[in-house]
């Protein structure tokens, strides 16, 4: 009697860590899926071109505010802690979709066609700049040298 009662419940352990597994093995995959999606939004959105989260917002750089670099940072330890049996006990699954909503949010506000018309009017306002002081350096020369 002794002896299938705990039968009986070593294979009723089995069963709830196989279970256990399979739900670790879920949310796995959702941080899967949940990373692929930002590192498409990053690679429509920004031109960044990355394996994983962290080595995508890394490249992303300052072009992203910290609040989403923080969210990416939450999600990538919630994946690896779900690789560890006893750290996926402690992910908080609630922080994880809010963070995904936070860097979902900054990714959407980006408009890739309005950062490259602000580059190009940057960086024509920067050479306008140039020439003029360039003119103005050789005026003051021929100013100077009484050619003017």
């Amino acid at each position: 009697m002794f002896q299938s009662a705990l039968l009986e419940a070593t294979l009723g352990l089995a069963y709830s860590l196989r279970v256990r597994e399979s739900e670790s093995m879920q949310n796995d995959l959702d941080l899967n899926a949940i990373e692929q999606k930002v590192l498409n939004l990053l690679r429509v959105k920004l031109g960044v071109k990355a394996r994983d989260l962290p080595r995508g917002m890394k490249r992303a750089g300052r072009r992203l505010p910290r609040d989403a670099h923080r969210a990416a940072q939450v999600i990538s330890t919630a994946k690896v802690q779900l690789g560890h049996p006893k750290l996926a006990r402690i992910v908080d699954l609630h922080a994880v979709a809010t963070a995904e909503t936070v860097l979902h949010t900054h990714l959407e506000k980006i408009d890739p066609k309005e950062r490259r018309k602000h580059a190009i009017l940057s960086m024509l306002g920067a050479q306008a700049l140039n020439i003029l002081g360039v003119f103005a350096l050789v005026i003051a020369l021929l100013a100077w040298r009484g050619f003017l």
